[in-house]
């Protein structure tokens, strides 16, 4: 059943109010389109067009430039990309029919899949149009349109381009610059996740449990590339998201936390064990480490569950 922007807003206000969880909220939405009307065959139609004339659009136009590539100039490659871009710009809006943040349902879905993809062409317009920096220009300029998309249409769709995008980009500013690269774009990385989950804990980023999932395994990502020459900071960084998991779960009721800190803690111990042993221990020992960990940990996140 396709909510109403109107009908959306009342029921995340009672999210923000205290009277449902993000998970409740979550499950509500999915309990609505499961028990709603069968959707009719002619929507169904318009929207699989919609998907597939998009995917056609930035495939086509990925082909053409890379059977060309060699033969076009930068003016006529950066031409055919942008005119792809304006092309799903355009088809969204038309789609739309109207303000773009008061789309709902059906159509809501195919603007948000059409702004997505481009994100996708706009950032290799720009990357493609300058001769320098193509990574940090064109993942700059891919954000700043995801961040445009996210404000206007905030679907799950939208935040995950959005979220690649600001990955992308914090890849390309670290490598650009950086002198010891794992380090830098590990703790950038990290940084960013914890950004990302605590905007999805005060809201601003929806739906949360999603944002929230992708902040914090990309904070796990990150405090793993430095393992190496900065090992100890890797161990430390993954033991702190796993302190900080559990301790906000006291407050925030989210099963996501939970799950974050046991996989950040079951990561972690075995780690350290390895280096404090300069790897002495077999890989028996470790299984056995690890399943203690996560078996541990399992317990702790009962107890916390049962004891809220």
């Amino acid at each position: 059943m396709a909510m109403t922007a109107r009908q959306d807003q009342a029921l995340h206000d009672l999210t923000t109010r205290g009277v449902l969880s993000a998970d409740q909220e979550s499950a509500v939405r999915q309990a609505l389109e499961d028990t709603g009307a069968p959707r009719r065959v002619a929507d169904l139609i318009t929207e699989l067009a919609a998907y597939v004339g998009g995917g056609l659009v930035l495939g086509g136009a990925a082909l053409l430039l890379g059977l060309s590539w060699e033969d076009m100039s930068r003016l006529t490659r950066v031409a055919v990309l942008a005119a792809a871009t304006v092309l799903l710009v355009v088809a969204a809006v038309v789609v739309a029919g109207g303000p773009v943040r008061a789309v709902a349902g059906l159509r809501r879905r195919v603007v948000s899949t059409l702004f997505s993809l481009a994100v996708v062409t706009s950032a290799f317009t720009a990357g493609t149009a300058v001769s320098s920096r193509e990574f940090v220009v064109g993942a700059t300029t891919g954000l700043v349109v995801a961040v445009v998309a996210y404000l206007l249409v905030p679907t799950a769709l939208a935040y995950l381009a959005l979220a690649a995008a600001a990955f992308a980009t914090v890849i390309a500013w670290s490598t650009e610059f950086a002198a010891d690269i794992p380090l830098v774009v590990g703790v950038a990385l990290f940084v960013l996740g914890l950004i990302g989950a605590l905007l999805s804990l005060v809201d601003v980023l929806r739906p949360a449990p999603l944002a929230l999932a992708v902040g914090a395994a990309v904070a796990l990502f990150g405090a793993q590339q430095p393992l190496g020459s900065n090992a100890w900071v890797t161990y430390s960084l993954t033991a702190g998201l796993a302190v900080a998991c559990f301790a906000v779960y006291l407050t925030v009721r989210s099963t996501v936390l939970l799950v974050a800190g046991v996989v950040a803690t079951t990561v972690v111990v075995p780690e350290v064990v390895w280096d404090l042993t300069d790897g002495a221990v077999g890989g028996g020992v470790l299984l056995l480490v690890a399943g203690a960990v996560l078996l541990a940990t399992s317990l702790v996140s009962t107890w916390l569950r049962r004891t809220r």
